[in-house]
Formats: structure tokens, C-alpha cells, sequence
């Protein structure tokens, strides 16, 4: 009973399922993700492995979905992801004086923004994140992450808008911020929303389409 309690004590990396004791602190060292208990983290694919070749039943939320499973938020994150990833090459920032020069997000990145950098890593990040999570459970437990790096670009955004960067005392910068910077804020508030409900509920599992079996053919209820 002793052995048993102080398994459950342990924590781990939602992301990269690193255990830890309590002691060793809040967050993953690697991933940079806050910690969980262990009892909270769906099983593993191990797991769920083993489980199917015992003809153990599968719970719905643990049952793998097809790779092109788009409900649940899967699929408008990923379409997001992308549209996020061209945005970073879109129109961010026009310059009208001291020289006409229109600026992307890479162009501004490559030069003195190099902190831009962050968001473009992060939807870079959720797409193979998104595409890699196979079942609802999985979905749910990258919630925090993928709220993470989703909302990265949107932080950079406000800090372009809110703190213009400061002026040099012997040449005045006219700019004007463009269309490409407001597109970018826009699709990272809609992907930091998506990604806080990411998997969706658990009372409700008929989008996930028939109940799923055994191995001897019997219905998981």
C-alpha cells in the first residue's frame, strides 16, 4: 500500500512523459511544460498496445483515430498552424520614410526583431504536435502546450503594436503596421482558443463514429 502511494505521487510531462517526485520542481526541465500527476495522463501506446492484445476493452477517449480525424479541434488547429506559418511571409510593417521598404515578419525576425522568431516556432511545432495526437485523450493532455505555442505570435503582435520600437535621434522611421501583422493576430487568438478545449468533452463521444471493440469482437460501453 506504501509502494502504491507513493507511486501516485509521482508527476510527469504531459508532453514528454518524463516522471518526477514533487521535489524536483513544477515544470518539465526539457519541455518547459507544468507538470501533472501521474494518475491524471491518459495510458500510453504502450498501454493501449497491451490492453488490445489481452482483448482488454478500450475506453472511447483512448480508442487511436485516423490520421485524417479533423473534429475536436484537430483539424482547425492544424489549418490554422499553416495559415499562421504563411502569415510570418506576409506584409507585417510599412516603411514610408526614410525609404519605402514593406516589411514581413521573416524580414523583421532576420533583422533586428529576432524574439519574432518564437512564434513562427511555435506553428512550426503544432503541426506535427496536432498530427501526432491519435485519440481524444492524447488531444486533451496537449491542451497546455499547444495553448503555448499558439499564443506566442499573439504576444508578438501586441508587443509590435503596443511598443513601437524606439526611434533613432538622427534618422525619424515612418512606418505604418500592415495587413499581414493584424491577419497574424487574428489567426493566434482563434488557435489560442482552439487549443484551450483541444480533444473537447468527454460526455458526448459519437463524433468518434462506431463504439470501439475488443479484440473478440465485444461492443465498449
Amino acid at each position: 500500500m506504501r509502494y502504491a502511494s507513493e507511486v501516485q505521487e509521482l508527476f510527469a510531462c504531459p508532453f514528454c512523459r518524463e516522471l518526477f517526485t514533487p521535489v524536483e520542481g513544477p515544470r518539465c526541465p526539457q519541455c518547459d511544460v507544468e507538470l501533472v500527476p501521474l494518475r491524471r495522463l491518459p495510458p500510453s501506446l504502450d498501454v493501449l498496445s497491451d490492453q488490445a492484445a489481452r482483448g482488454e476493452p478500450v475506453s472511447p477517449e483512448d480508442v487511436r483515430l485516423p490520421l485524417t480525424f479533423w473534429r475536436r479541434g484537430r483539424g482547425a488547429l492544424f489549418v490554422l498552424s499553416c495559415a499562421g506559418l504563411a502569415l510570418f511571409f506576409s506584409p507585417w510593417v510599412e516603411i514610408t520614410s526614410p525609404r519605402t521598404v514593406t516589411l514581413s515578419g521573416f524580414d523583421l525576425a532576420r533583422g533586428t526583431a529576432g524574439w519574432l522568431w518564437g512564434g513562427a516556432l511555435g506553428y512550426f511545432l503544432l503541426v506535427p504536435l496536432v498530427l501526432s495526437r491519435r485519440s481524444v485523450w492524447q488531444l486533451r493532455g496537449a491542451r497546455v502546450i499547444a495553448t503555448v505555442f499558439a499564443a506566442m505570435t499573439l504576444v508578438e503582435v501586441a508587443m509590435l503594436a503596443l511598443v513601437p520600437p524606439a526611434q533613432h535621434r538622427l534618422v525619424k522611421v515612418v512606418f505604418e503596421l500592415d495587413w499581414g501583422l493584424y491577419a497574424s493576430g487574428l489567426v493566434s487568438v482563434l488557435a489560442t482558443a482552439i487549443s484551450v478545449r483541444l480533444g473537447g468533452g468527454l460526455r458526448d463521444m459519437r463524433d468518434l463514429g462506431p463504439a470501439p471493440q475488443t479484440s473478440d469482437g465485444e461492443l465498449v460501453h
